[in-house]
């Protein structure tokens, strides 16, 4: 008796498979009707699920042995029919061989097909998607598909017309093929991807490209080649302009030796000093050239690709200004001396002063009875300078017993061989003043440039544009930005104008004094005024950096200053700082170039523009050491004690512990790194 029964799943499949198992029979045994294919919808709302019927039918004893002809698509009857072993493991299956799709029907069974990505399948002329169902007399044809994706490359000329620039990324083909599947009730067609680059960018476009963009030189075939052949995304330079070969301004070359080195007593190989060579000084002697002025060399054009010329940097010459004792010959070619004595040369920008100084020579002390010394040239003074006492010099001087409560300031260098005892010594053409000024400078002109940086941003953007702020100027905008954005700006020139009302007019060049007067009326003015317009405050930037510029980076390295021992002193150096000896105590130091103390450091405070060696820092009796020095600038120790503090920029740090040879730096980030 037949039995019947009506079955759902979320597809044809499961739906079968949900049947077989309520009438407890297998595909052979029963005949398969579909009612209903399932259908997706979104988030499960709208979908159906499929819904078969199945009947199961009893055998009989005379049936024949043939379950159907094996349909193949598109129609393949010229193959010869398989044996009849082969066709019954193959009834109501379907399987793919050499890249066309068959099937076997059974009465009790119907295969099904899903369609993968990659690949076509025509049921009767019309394309599925999904999963199929096979029924009698379907024709099946199968195909695999290809994709194609074009190459797509551009020529960028950059900015300056230095360089064309080729991106490229090749185009690709993507083919798909299908593999073997076995004889089963249900398969999945899947292609397997293959993927050939296929790079269609040849020299013709690439030459056109450059002719529509009117490059015309400085060719790189190479490049080029390398672009038509690449198989990965890329960027070739396929051109290249022609940098100009910069000039050289005029300069004047020394024909003699001007390093103070030689200036300075000679180190033994076990570290002493050897003062008597103390007087080993560069020196001249009449009718003796002792410098050669060149003239500027010019510089030679450059090309951009476009062929537009690229002018070199102007060149300029030297003006050289003679003082004493010194003469031009040859047409100003030549500079020659009038009188034995040490050469001088000093640079500025493109001014160089030339002139030979004399020495004075001061047998014994400088106190009362020889009073205070003021010379043009180098002094040497062979005892001590003594209490209250005054020495200024044009050139070097040289102490070869002791400094005690005394003054001592040079325009080149100050070398003492034993003590200064708190005393004031002072080195190089800036004073302590003058250096201290443009250290405050250089604070104002970090936080100016950064508040020209942030007005150009507000006054460019829509919502600043509808305001009236041409009325009043940059007034209202450097008043907000210096109350919620650069704070420290009002202190730093603040403190930047009283340092100059105390210098005065007899201490300080004018510079100083109008840049005080400009930041006033620029900072803290209460109404609108000339300096308030972008113009004027661009301007004020460029002045206060060609005044720290020259001041900062001036002639400091003639400069120097040398000594055994100091306590409770101060000393300014524009130059390099040298103790050789015990060391230093509770000093005030300032230099401009490198310091170096061999000895040790308790106390006090010292600022060095180029670095610092010290050889022991810090006291074990918690008086605080204190070791300054800019950013990118470093601090060596040999020893340095618990509670001595360095400071590079703005970031300090103090010791908790002590260290032996250890440098103190800034990383990367910042952060004070020791190594």
């Amino acid at each position: 008796m037949e039995q019947t029964v009506i079955s759902k799943g979320k597809n044809i499949n499961e739906a079968i498979h949900a049947g077989l198992a309520m009438l407890q029979s297998n595909r052979e045994e029963v005949q398969i009707e579909i009612i209903q294919q399932e259908t997706k919808g979104i988030w499960r709302i709208g979908s159906r699920p499929a819904v078969v019927k199945i009947m199961k039918v009893e055998k009989k004893a005379e049936a024949p042995d043939i379950v159907g002809e094996e349909k193949n698509s598109p129609a393949d009857n010229d193959k010869k029919t398989e044996s009849k072993a082969t066709e019954n493991c193959t009834n109501g299956k379907v399987w793919v061989k050499e890249g066309r799709i068959f099937y076997r029907l059974s009465p009790l069974c119907y295969p099904t097909i899903t369609v993968g990505h990659g690949v076509l399948l025509l049921k009767n002329g019309q394309p599925v998607t999904g999963t199929t169902v096979i029924t009698e007399g379907d024709r099946l044809e199968i195909q695999t598909l290809e994709e194609t994706v074009e190459t797509k490359w551009d020529i960028i000329v950059d900015e300056d017309k230095m360089h064309a620039i080729l991106r490229i990324e090749p185009g690709i083909t993507k083919r798909f093929e299908l593999k073997d599947i076995d004889p089963d009730y249900h398969i999945e067609l899947k292609a397997q991807q293959h993927i050939e680059v296929r790079n269609s960018l040849g020299y013709n476009q690439i030459l056109q490209k450059l002719k529509s963009l009117n490059v015309v030189q400085g060719f790189d075939f190479i490049a080029m080649a390398e672009a038509a052949k690449a198989t990965k995304p890329g960027d070739f330079v396929i051109a290249r302009g022609m940098k100009p070969r910069e000039g050289k301004n005029g300069w004047v070359e020394p024909t003699v030796n001007i390093g103070h080195q030689q200036a300075r007593p000679r180190l033994r190989e076990d570290g002493t000093v050897d003062f008597r060579e103390v007087n080993r000084i560069p020196s001249v002697h009449l009718g003796q050239v002792i410098a050669v002025v060149h003239p500027p060399i010019p510089g030679v054009p450059g090309m951009t690709i476009t062929n537009e010329p690229i002018l070199p940097k102007p060149v300029h010459p030297v003006t050289v200004h003679l003082g004493k004792g010194v003469t031009a010959i040859e047409n100003g070619t030549k500079i020659m001396a009038l009188a034995n004595g040490r050469p001088v040369f000093q640079q500025q920008g493109m001014d160089v002063y030339i002139w030979i100084v004399d020495k004075l020579t001061h047998q014994g002390n400088v106190d009362l009875s020889s009073g205070n010394i003021r010379f043009h040239g180098d002094v040497d003074i062979t005892g001590s300078v003594e209490d209250g006492m005054n020495v200024e010099a044009e050139g070097n001087v040289t102490v070869f017993q002791n400094v005690n409560r005394a003054t001592v300031t040079s325009k080149q260098a100050v070398f003492i061989r034993q003590n200064v005892i708190g005393s004031v010594i002072s080195a190089g053409e800036g004073r302590m003043l003058v250096s201290e000024l443009a250290h405050l400078l250089s604070s104002v002109e970090e936080y100016i440039e950064r508040m020209i940086s942030s007005i150009k941003q507000l006054i460019n953007s829509p919502a600043f544009k509808r305001t009236n702020w041409k009325q009043n100027g940059l007034l209202p905008l450097i008043k907000l930005l210096m109350d919620y954005k650069f704070r420290p700006l009002s202190s730093i020139g603040q403190k930047y104008i009283e340092a100059v009302k105390k210098g005065g007019h007899s201490q300080l060049e004018p510079v100083w004094l109008d840049l005080a007067e400009r930041l006033q009326l620029c900072f803290f003015s209460s109404i609108p005024n000339e300096l308030h317009s972008l113009e004027r405050f661009t301007k004020l930037l460029e002045d206060i950096k060609a005044t720290t510029k020259q001041h900062m980076n001036g002639n400091g390295e003639h400069s120097y200053v040398e000594m055994a021992y100091a306590l409770n002193s101060t000393i300014y150096c524009s130059g390099d700082i040298t103790v050789f000896g015990q060391g230093c105590y509770n000093c005030t130091i300032h230099s401009g170039g490198f310091l170096n103390v061999k000895g040790v450091m308790r106390g006090g405070r010292a600022l060095a523009r180029k670095g610092a060696f010290i050889q022991e820092a810090g006291s074990a009796s918690g008086v605080v050491t204190h070791i300054a020095v800019p950013q990118g600038q470093t601090v060596r120790f040999g020893v340095v004690k618990e509670g001595t503090v360095v400071q590079i920029g703005k970031t300090s740090y103090t010791f908790q512990e002590g260290h032996r040879q250890i440098e103190v730096s800034l990383d990367e980030n910042g952060q004070i790194m020791l190594t």
